[in-house]
Protein backbone atom coordinates (compact mmCIF):
# COMPACT_ATOMS: atom_id res chain seq x y z
CA UNK A 1 0.00 0.00 0.00
CA UNK A 2 2.90 2.37 0.74
CA UNK A 3 4.43 1.61 -2.64
CA UNK A 4 1.12 2.17 -4.40
CA UNK A 5 0.56 5.50 -2.63
CA UNK A 6 4.03 6.76 -3.44
CA UNK A 7 3.90 5.67 -7.03
CA UNK A 8 0.43 7.05 -7.62
CA UNK A 9 1.47 10.47 -6.30
CA UNK A 10 4.53 10.45 -8.57
CA UNK A 11 6.90 11.37 -5.76
CA UNK A 12 10.37 10.15 -4.95
CA UNK A 13 10.18 7.70 -2.11
CA UNK A 14 12.91 7.86 0.50
CA UNK A 15 13.80 4.34 1.51
CA UNK A 16 12.99 3.87 5.18
CA UNK A 17 14.13 0.65 6.73
CA UNK A 18 12.10 -1.28 9.28
CA UNK A 19 14.08 -4.49 9.59
CA UNK A 20 12.92 -7.13 11.97
CA UNK A 21 15.29 -8.25 14.71
CA UNK A 22 15.92 -11.48 12.93
CA UNK A 23 16.65 -10.05 9.48
CA UNK A 24 19.75 -8.59 7.85
CA UNK A 25 19.11 -5.09 6.61
CA UNK A 26 19.47 -4.66 2.86
CA UNK A 27 21.29 -1.62 1.45
CA UNK A 28 19.07 1.36 0.84
CA UNK A 29 18.38 2.49 -2.69
CA UNK A 30 15.96 4.68 -4.60
CA UNK A 31 13.65 2.68 -6.77
CA UNK A 32 11.14 5.36 -7.78
CA UNK A 33 12.26 8.31 -9.84
CA UNK A 34 10.61 11.60 -10.62
CA UNK A 35 8.01 11.31 -13.36
CA UNK A 36 9.55 14.18 -15.26
CA UNK A 37 12.88 15.93 -15.26
CA UNK A 38 13.18 19.39 -13.63
CA UNK A 39 13.36 20.97 -17.08
CA UNK A 40 10.04 19.46 -18.18
CA UNK A 41 6.85 21.08 -16.97
CA UNK A 42 4.59 18.89 -14.91
CA UNK A 43 1.39 18.09 -16.83
CA UNK A 44 -1.70 19.75 -15.47
CA UNK A 45 -4.87 17.73 -14.91
CA UNK A 46 -8.05 19.49 -15.92
CA UNK A 47 -10.96 17.47 -14.55
CA UNK A 48 -13.51 19.72 -16.20
CA UNK A 49 -12.51 18.51 -19.68
CA UNK A 50 -11.70 14.98 -18.51
CA UNK A 51 -14.52 12.92 -20.00
CA UNK A 52 -13.77 10.52 -22.80
CA UNK A 53 -10.02 10.78 -22.38
CA UNK A 54 -10.19 8.88 -19.12
CA UNK A 55 -11.68 5.85 -20.79
CA UNK A 56 -9.28 5.64 -23.71
CA UNK A 57 -7.14 2.55 -24.12
CA UNK A 58 -3.74 3.78 -23.08
CA UNK A 59 -2.19 0.37 -23.44
CA UNK A 60 -2.81 0.39 -27.18
CA UNK A 61 -1.16 3.79 -27.45
CA UNK A 62 1.81 2.74 -25.31
CA UNK A 63 2.39 -0.43 -27.31
CA UNK A 64 2.91 1.53 -30.50
CA UNK A 65 6.50 0.92 -31.69
CA UNK A 66 7.15 -1.01 -28.46
CA UNK A 67 9.44 -4.04 -28.55
CA UNK A 68 9.56 -6.47 -25.63
CA UNK A 69 12.95 -7.74 -26.76
CA UNK A 70 14.68 -4.39 -26.26
CA UNK A 71 15.91 -3.28 -22.85
CA UNK A 72 14.17 -0.26 -21.33
CA UNK A 73 17.50 1.62 -21.27
CA UNK A 74 21.06 0.99 -22.41
CA UNK A 75 22.39 0.84 -18.87
CA UNK A 76 21.68 -2.21 -16.69
CA UNK A 77 18.07 -2.13 -15.61
CA UNK A 78 17.73 -1.77 -11.85
CA UNK A 79 15.07 -4.27 -10.72
CA UNK A 80 13.79 -4.19 -7.14
CA UNK A 81 12.35 -7.41 -5.71
CA UNK A 82 9.99 -7.89 -2.79
CA UNK A 83 8.48 -11.08 -1.31
CA UNK A 84 5.47 -11.50 0.96
CA UNK A 85 4.98 -14.98 2.40
CA UNK A 86 1.32 -15.99 2.41
CA UNK A 87 1.44 -19.56 3.70
CA UNK A 88 3.77 -22.49 4.36
CA UNK A 89 1.77 -25.67 4.06
CA UNK A 90 4.15 -28.61 4.22
CA UNK A 91 7.69 -29.51 5.28
CA UNK A 92 8.83 -33.00 4.31
CA UNK A 93 11.81 -34.59 6.05
CA UNK A 94 11.84 -37.47 3.56
CA UNK A 95 12.21 -35.34 0.43
CA UNK A 96 13.92 -32.41 2.16
CA UNK A 97 11.53 -29.81 0.71
CA UNK A 98 8.88 -27.34 1.82
CA UNK A 99 5.86 -25.90 0.02
CA UNK A 100 5.41 -22.15 0.22
CA UNK A 101 2.81 -19.75 -1.17
CA UNK A 102 4.00 -16.19 -1.59
CA UNK A 103 3.68 -12.98 -3.60
CA UNK A 104 6.77 -11.89 -5.51
CA UNK A 105 7.03 -8.38 -6.91
CA UNK A 106 9.50 -7.04 -9.46
CA UNK A 107 9.65 -3.26 -9.89
CA UNK A 108 11.62 -1.43 -12.59
CA UNK A 109 11.50 1.75 -14.63
CA UNK A 110 10.58 1.60 -18.31
CA UNK A 111 10.41 5.13 -19.75
CA UNK A 112 8.78 3.83 -22.90
CA UNK A 113 5.60 3.20 -20.85
CA UNK A 114 5.37 6.72 -19.38
CA UNK A 115 1.87 8.13 -19.91
CA UNK A 116 1.80 11.23 -17.70
CA UNK A 117 1.84 13.42 -20.81
CA UNK A 118 -1.03 11.45 -22.35
CA UNK A 119 -3.35 11.28 -19.37
CA UNK A 120 -2.22 13.50 -16.48
CA UNK A 121 -5.30 12.65 -14.42
CA UNK A 122 -4.68 8.90 -14.32
CA UNK A 123 -2.64 7.75 -11.31
CA UNK A 124 -1.92 4.21 -12.50
CA UNK A 125 -2.74 1.81 -15.29
CA UNK A 126 -3.78 -1.72 -14.29
CA UNK A 127 -3.59 -4.32 -17.03
CA UNK A 128 -4.81 -7.87 -17.40
CA UNK A 129 -2.53 -10.92 -17.29
CA UNK A 130 -2.84 -11.19 -21.08
CA UNK A 131 -0.81 -7.99 -21.35
CA UNK A 132 2.15 -9.33 -19.38
CA UNK A 133 3.69 -11.41 -22.23
CA UNK A 134 3.73 -8.31 -24.47
CA UNK A 135 5.91 -6.23 -22.15
CA UNK A 136 9.57 -6.53 -21.34
CA UNK A 137 10.17 -8.17 -17.96
CA UNK A 138 13.36 -9.18 -16.10
CA UNK A 139 12.13 -12.79 -15.85
CA UNK A 140 12.87 -13.17 -12.15
CA UNK A 141 12.50 -16.84 -11.17
CA UNK A 142 13.19 -19.24 -8.31
CA UNK A 143 16.17 -21.13 -9.67
CA UNK A 144 16.41 -23.75 -6.88
CA UNK A 145 12.74 -24.77 -6.85
CA UNK A 146 11.66 -28.28 -7.75
CA UNK A 147 8.19 -27.20 -8.86
CA UNK A 148 6.63 -23.75 -9.26
CA UNK A 149 3.21 -22.67 -10.52
CA UNK A 150 1.26 -19.44 -10.67
CA UNK A 151 -2.08 -19.62 -8.91
CA UNK A 152 -5.11 -19.44 -11.14
CA UNK A 153 -8.34 -18.88 -9.25
CA UNK A 154 -9.93 -18.84 -11.78
CA UNK A 155 -7.56 -16.70 -13.88
CA UNK A 156 -3.79 -16.46 -13.39
CA UNK A 157 -2.99 -14.36 -10.33
CA UNK A 158 -0.76 -11.80 -12.06
CA UNK A 159 -0.80 -8.12 -11.20
CA UNK A 160 0.61 -5.73 -13.82
CA UNK A 161 0.51 -2.05 -12.94
CA UNK A 162 2.12 0.87 -14.76
CA UNK A 163 2.53 4.29 -13.14
CA UNK A 164 2.66 7.67 -14.88
CA UNK A 165 6.46 7.91 -14.76
CA UNK A 166 6.86 4.52 -16.48
CA UNK A 167 7.51 2.51 -13.34
CA UNK A 168 6.25 -1.04 -13.87
CA UNK A 169 5.12 -3.26 -11.04
CA UNK A 170 4.77 -6.98 -11.85
CA UNK A 171 3.42 -9.24 -9.12
CA UNK A 172 2.79 -13.02 -9.10
CA UNK A 173 1.09 -15.23 -6.55
CA UNK A 174 3.18 -18.41 -6.64
CA UNK A 175 3.26 -21.83 -5.05
CA UNK A 176 6.75 -23.27 -5.01
CA UNK A 177 8.39 -26.43 -3.71
CA UNK A 178 11.93 -25.54 -2.66
CA UNK A 179 14.72 -27.49 -0.93
CA UNK A 180 15.62 -27.43 2.74
CA UNK A 181 18.93 -28.03 4.52
CA UNK A 182 18.48 -30.66 7.23
CA UNK A 183 21.01 -31.68 9.85
CA UNK A 184 19.37 -34.52 11.75
CA UNK A 185 22.16 -35.05 14.29
CA UNK A 186 19.93 -33.46 16.95
CA UNK A 187 16.64 -35.00 15.78
CA UNK A 188 13.99 -34.52 17.16
CA UNK A 189 15.49 -31.44 18.84
CA UNK A 190 16.81 -29.96 15.61
CA UNK A 191 16.21 -27.03 13.26
CA UNK A 192 15.63 -26.90 9.52
CA UNK A 193 16.58 -24.14 7.10
CA UNK A 194 14.71 -23.76 3.81
CA UNK A 195 15.95 -21.57 0.98
CA UNK A 196 14.61 -19.57 -1.91
CA UNK A 197 17.11 -18.33 -4.52
CA UNK A 198 15.96 -15.75 -7.04
CA UNK A 199 17.72 -14.44 -10.10
CA UNK A 200 16.95 -13.21 -13.58
CA UNK A 201 16.94 -16.27 -15.76
CA UNK A 202 17.38 -14.41 -19.05
CA UNK A 203 19.63 -11.43 -18.26
CA UNK A 204 23.04 -11.31 -16.60
CA UNK A 205 24.52 -8.51 -14.52
CA UNK A 206 25.43 -6.47 -17.62
CA UNK A 207 21.75 -6.08 -18.44
CA UNK A 208 19.82 -6.48 -15.17
CA UNK A 209 20.79 -5.83 -11.57
CA UNK A 210 18.65 -7.29 -8.79
CA UNK A 211 18.31 -5.76 -5.36
CA UNK A 212 15.95 -6.06 -2.42
CA UNK A 213 13.31 -3.49 -1.64
CA UNK A 214 14.82 -1.22 0.98
CA UNK A 215 12.08 -0.95 3.59
CA UNK A 216 10.31 -4.32 3.32
CA UNK A 217 12.26 -6.93 1.35
CA UNK A 218 10.80 -10.09 2.91
CA UNK A 219 7.65 -10.10 5.01
CA UNK A 220 4.96 -12.50 6.16
CA UNK A 221 1.24 -11.98 6.51
CA UNK A 222 1.31 -13.74 9.90
CA UNK A 223 3.82 -15.01 12.42
CA UNK A 224 2.40 -18.49 13.01
CA UNK A 225 1.67 -20.73 10.02
CA UNK A 226 0.10 -23.56 12.10
CA UNK A 227 2.55 -26.22 11.03
CA UNK A 228 2.05 -29.48 12.96
CA UNK A 229 5.76 -30.25 13.47
CA UNK A 230 7.58 -26.94 13.06
CA UNK A 231 7.58 -23.35 14.21
CA UNK A 232 8.90 -20.44 12.15
CA UNK A 233 11.74 -18.80 14.07
CA UNK A 234 13.73 -16.65 11.65
CA UNK A 235 13.64 -15.11 8.17
CA UNK A 236 16.90 -13.81 6.71
CA UNK A 237 17.75 -12.44 3.28
CA UNK A 238 20.86 -11.51 1.35
CA UNK A 239 22.33 -10.95 -2.08
CA UNK A 240 25.32 -12.51 -3.83
CA UNK A 241 26.75 -12.79 -7.33
CA UNK A 242 27.03 -16.11 -9.09
CA UNK A 243 29.48 -16.85 -11.91
CA UNK A 244 28.18 -18.97 -14.77
CA UNK A 245 29.58 -19.85 -18.16
CA UNK A 246 27.43 -17.12 -19.76
CA UNK A 247 28.56 -14.42 -17.33
CA UNK A 248 27.82 -13.05 -13.88
CA UNK A 249 24.31 -13.06 -12.45
CA UNK A 250 22.93 -11.18 -9.47
CA UNK A 251 21.26 -13.54 -7.02
CA UNK A 252 18.88 -12.86 -4.13
CA UNK A 253 18.46 -15.41 -1.37
CA UNK A 254 15.91 -15.99 1.37
CA UNK A 255 16.59 -18.32 4.31
CA UNK A 256 13.65 -19.44 6.47
CA UNK A 257 14.48 -21.25 9.70
CA UNK A 258 12.06 -23.65 11.37
CA UNK A 259 12.39 -25.20 14.80
CA UNK A 260 11.00 -28.70 15.19
CA UNK A 261 8.24 -29.12 17.77
CA UNK A 262 9.20 -32.27 19.69
CA UNK A 263 6.02 -32.62 21.76
CA UNK A 264 4.75 -35.33 19.41
CA UNK A 265 7.95 -37.33 19.84
CA UNK A 266 7.81 -36.97 23.63
CA UNK A 267 4.35 -38.56 23.67
CA UNK A 268 4.81 -41.13 20.92
CA UNK A 269 8.43 -42.16 21.41
CA UNK A 270 10.12 -41.09 24.64
CA UNK A 271 7.31 -41.97 27.05
CA UNK A 272 6.77 -45.48 25.59
CA UNK A 273 10.49 -46.18 25.84
CA UNK A 274 10.46 -45.01 29.46
CA UNK A 275 7.66 -47.47 30.18
CA UNK A 276 9.47 -50.32 28.41
CA UNK A 277 12.62 -49.77 30.44
CA UNK A 278 10.68 -49.53 33.71
CA UNK A 279 8.80 -52.76 32.95
CA UNK A 280 12.09 -54.60 32.44
CA UNK A 281 13.10 -53.62 36.00
CA UNK A 282 10.09 -55.35 37.57
CA UNK A 283 11.95 -58.64 37.19
CA UNK A 284 14.45 -57.52 39.87
CA UNK A 285 11.71 -57.75 42.54
CA UNK A 286 10.43 -61.17 41.48
CA UNK A 287 11.49 -64.58 42.80
CA UNK A 288 14.82 -65.72 41.39
CA UNK A 289 13.28 -69.06 40.35
CA UNK A 290 10.36 -67.44 38.44
CA UNK A 291 12.33 -67.60 35.20
CA UNK A 292 9.40 -67.71 32.72
CA UNK A 293 7.83 -64.55 34.14
CA UNK A 294 11.12 -62.67 34.30
CA UNK A 295 12.12 -63.61 30.77
CA UNK A 296 8.68 -62.62 29.43
CA UNK A 297 8.95 -59.14 30.97
CA UNK A 298 12.41 -58.41 29.58
CA UNK A 299 11.86 -59.85 26.11
CA UNK A 300 8.47 -58.13 25.73
CA UNK A 301 10.03 -54.79 26.66
CA UNK A 302 12.81 -55.30 24.14
CA UNK A 303 10.38 -56.19 21.34
CA UNK A 304 8.15 -53.20 22.08
CA UNK A 305 11.17 -50.89 22.02
CA UNK A 306 12.37 -52.27 18.70
CA UNK A 307 8.92 -51.91 17.13
CA UNK A 308 8.65 -48.31 18.33
CA UNK A 309 12.05 -47.44 16.92
CA UNK A 310 11.11 -48.94 13.56
CA UNK A 311 8.06 -46.69 13.29
CA UNK A 312 10.17 -43.58 13.91
CA UNK A 313 12.84 -44.55 11.38
CA UNK A 314 10.21 -44.87 8.63
CA UNK A 315 9.50 -41.12 8.81
CA UNK A 316 13.16 -40.09 8.45
CA UNK A 317 15.59 -40.03 5.54
CA UNK A 318 18.45 -42.51 5.51
CA UNK A 319 21.22 -40.56 7.21
CA UNK A 320 24.67 -42.10 7.63
CA UNK A 321 25.43 -40.26 10.88
CA UNK A 322 24.22 -40.88 14.42
CA UNK A 323 21.16 -38.92 15.49
CA UNK A 324 19.99 -37.99 18.97
CA UNK A 325 17.11 -40.43 18.70
CA UNK A 326 19.57 -43.20 17.81
CA UNK A 327 21.57 -42.56 20.97
CA UNK A 328 18.40 -42.65 23.05
CA UNK A 329 17.01 -45.84 21.55
CA UNK A 330 20.31 -47.73 21.62
CA UNK A 331 20.83 -46.71 25.25
CA UNK A 332 17.36 -47.95 26.21
CA UNK A 333 17.99 -51.20 24.35
CA UNK A 334 21.26 -51.49 26.26
CA UNK A 335 19.50 -51.12 29.63
CA UNK A 336 17.02 -53.85 28.73
CA UNK A 337 19.81 -56.07 27.38
CA UNK A 338 21.83 -55.76 30.58
CA UNK A 339 18.72 -56.60 32.60
CA UNK A 340 18.60 -59.84 30.59
CA UNK A 341 22.29 -60.41 31.37
CA UNK A 342 21.52 -59.97 35.07
CA UNK A 343 18.70 -62.51 34.73
CA UNK A 344 21.09 -64.94 33.05
CA UNK A 345 23.59 -64.57 35.92
CA UNK A 346 20.93 -65.29 38.55
CA UNK A 347 19.54 -68.24 36.56
CA UNK A 348 23.04 -69.70 36.09
CA UNK A 349 23.68 -69.45 39.81
CA UNK A 350 20.40 -71.30 40.49
CA UNK A 351 21.45 -73.98 38.03
CA UNK A 352 24.79 -74.50 39.77
CA UNK A 353 23.04 -74.64 43.16
CA UNK A 354 20.58 -77.28 41.94
CA UNK A 355 23.41 -79.37 40.56
CA UNK A 356 25.21 -79.26 43.90
CA UNK A 357 22.05 -80.35 45.74
CA UNK A 358 21.54 -83.30 43.38
CA UNK A 359 25.16 -84.38 43.79
CA UNK A 360 24.96 -84.15 47.58
CA UNK A 361 21.72 -86.15 47.58
CA UNK A 362 23.34 -88.96 45.61
CA UNK A 363 26.31 -88.95 47.96
CA UNK A 364 24.07 -89.22 51.01
CA UNK A 365 22.10 -92.08 49.49
CA UNK A 366 25.33 -94.02 48.93
CA UNK A 367 26.71 -93.32 52.46
CA UNK A 368 27.19 -96.21 55.05
CA UNK A 369 24.47 -94.85 57.37
CA UNK A 370 21.87 -95.07 54.63
CA UNK A 371 22.97 -98.59 53.71
CA UNK A 372 22.77 -99.62 57.42
CA UNK A 373 19.24 -98.24 57.68
CA UNK A 374 18.14 -100.19 54.62
CA UNK A 375 19.77 -103.39 56.06
CA UNK A 376 18.05 -102.97 59.42
CA UNK A 377 14.73 -102.40 57.71
CA UNK A 378 15.25 -105.63 55.78
CA UNK A 379 16.21 -107.61 58.90
CA UNK A 380 13.19 -106.31 60.75
CA UNK A 381 10.97 -107.46 57.95
CA UNK A 382 12.57 -110.90 58.08
CA UNK A 383 12.09 -110.95 61.84
CA UNK A 384 8.42 -110.16 61.52
CA UNK A 385 8.03 -112.85 58.92
CA UNK A 386 9.84 -115.41 61.13
CA UNK A 387 7.27 -115.22 63.89
CA UNK A 388 4.99 -117.46 61.76
CA UNK A 389 1.81 -115.62 62.61
CA UNK A 390 2.48 -115.40 66.33
CA UNK A 391 0.92 -112.14 67.42
CA UNK A 392 2.95 -111.90 70.52
CA UNK A 393 6.20 -112.45 68.66
CA UNK A 394 5.26 -109.82 66.05
CA UNK A 395 4.40 -107.21 68.68
CA UNK A 396 7.65 -107.93 70.50
CA UNK A 397 9.73 -107.56 67.35
CA UNK A 398 8.07 -104.31 66.35
CA UNK A 399 8.57 -102.87 69.82
CA UNK A 400 12.21 -103.82 69.81
CA UNK A 401 12.70 -102.30 66.35
CA UNK A 402 10.93 -99.07 67.34
CA UNK A 403 13.08 -98.74 70.48
CA UNK A 404 16.18 -99.37 68.40
CA UNK A 405 15.26 -96.61 65.91
CA UNK A 406 14.52 -94.11 68.69
CA UNK A 407 17.80 -94.88 70.37
CA UNK A 408 19.72 -94.45 67.10
CA UNK A 409 17.98 -91.16 66.40
CA UNK A 410 18.88 -89.82 69.82
CA UNK A 411 22.46 -90.83 69.36
CA UNK A 412 22.65 -89.12 65.97
CA UNK A 413 21.23 -85.94 67.44
CA UNK A 414 23.72 -86.07 70.28
CA UNK A 415 26.54 -86.50 67.75
CA UNK A 416 25.40 -83.29 66.00
CA UNK A 417 24.16 -85.02 62.85
CA UNK A 418 20.73 -84.16 61.41
CA UNK A 419 18.12 -86.78 60.79
CA UNK A 420 17.10 -87.71 57.21
CA UNK A 421 13.79 -85.88 57.68
CA UNK A 422 15.56 -82.69 58.66
CA UNK A 423 17.97 -82.96 55.76
CA UNK A 424 15.05 -83.52 53.36
CA UNK A 425 13.27 -80.40 54.61
CA UNK A 426 16.40 -78.37 54.10
CA UNK A 427 16.85 -79.64 50.57
CA UNK A 428 13.25 -78.84 49.75
CA UNK A 429 13.69 -75.09 50.35
CA UNK A 430 17.23 -74.07 49.46
CA UNK A 431 18.14 -70.45 49.95
CA UNK A 432 19.87 -68.65 47.02
CA UNK A 433 21.54 -65.77 48.78
CA UNK A 434 23.78 -64.86 45.83
CA UNK A 435 20.84 -64.38 43.40
CA UNK A 436 18.97 -62.28 45.94
CA UNK A 437 22.00 -60.06 46.44
CA UNK A 438 22.42 -59.60 42.68
CA UNK A 439 18.74 -58.64 42.26
CA UNK A 440 18.97 -56.22 45.17
CA UNK A 441 22.05 -54.55 43.72
CA UNK A 442 20.51 -54.36 40.21
CA UNK A 443 17.29 -52.82 41.54
CA UNK A 444 19.38 -49.91 42.84
CA UNK A 445 22.10 -49.63 40.19
CA UNK A 446 19.87 -49.65 37.08
CA UNK A 447 17.60 -46.72 38.10
CA UNK A 448 20.58 -44.66 39.28
CA UNK A 449 22.54 -45.14 36.05
CA UNK A 450 19.43 -44.48 33.95
CA UNK A 451 18.78 -41.23 35.86
CA UNK A 452 22.38 -40.10 35.24
CA UNK A 453 22.02 -40.90 31.53
CA UNK A 454 18.80 -38.85 31.32
CA UNK A 455 20.44 -35.91 33.06
CA UNK A 456 23.37 -35.88 30.64
CA UNK A 457 21.21 -36.50 27.54
CA UNK A 458 18.61 -33.81 28.11
CA UNK A 459 21.11 -31.26 29.43
CA UNK A 460 23.28 -31.60 26.35
CA UNK A 461 20.56 -31.51 23.69
CA UNK A 462 18.41 -28.82 25.32
CA UNK A 463 21.24 -26.45 26.15
CA UNK A 464 23.58 -26.88 23.17
CA UNK A 465 22.59 -24.69 20.18
CA UNK A 466 22.04 -26.21 16.79
CA UNK A 467 24.77 -26.42 14.20
CA UNK A 468 24.92 -23.28 12.04
CA UNK A 469 23.81 -23.73 8.47
CA UNK A 470 26.01 -22.75 5.54
CA UNK A 471 25.69 -19.15 4.44
CA UNK A 472 23.99 -18.61 1.14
Amino acid sequence: QTILLALSMGQEVAPTSHPASNERQAPSQDIIRQPTSPEEPTPFCNYTNYNETKAQDLSRVLMTNYSRNALPEPNPVNVTVEITIQDISDISAITGTFVIDFWISAIWLDKRLKFSHLDPCRKNLSLDHDMEPKLWSPNVCIVNSKATKVHDSPKPNILLMIFPNGTTWLNYRIRSEAPCTMNLERFPLDQIECHLILESYSYNAAEVTLQWLAWSPVSAVREDFNLPDFKLTNIAYGSVTEVYTAGIWHRLSVSITFERLYGFYILQMYLPTYISVFISWIAFWMDTRALPARITLSVSSLMALTFQFGNIVKSLPRASYVKAIDIWMFSCVGFIFFSLVELAIVAYNDKITDQRIRHSKRDRESSPDQMMMRTENGSSSHLSNGCNGDHRCSRHARSALLMDNVTRMRMSLQDGRASPLTRFSRRKKPKNEFGARVDRAASIAFPVVFAIFNLVYWTYYLSTPSMPSPTL
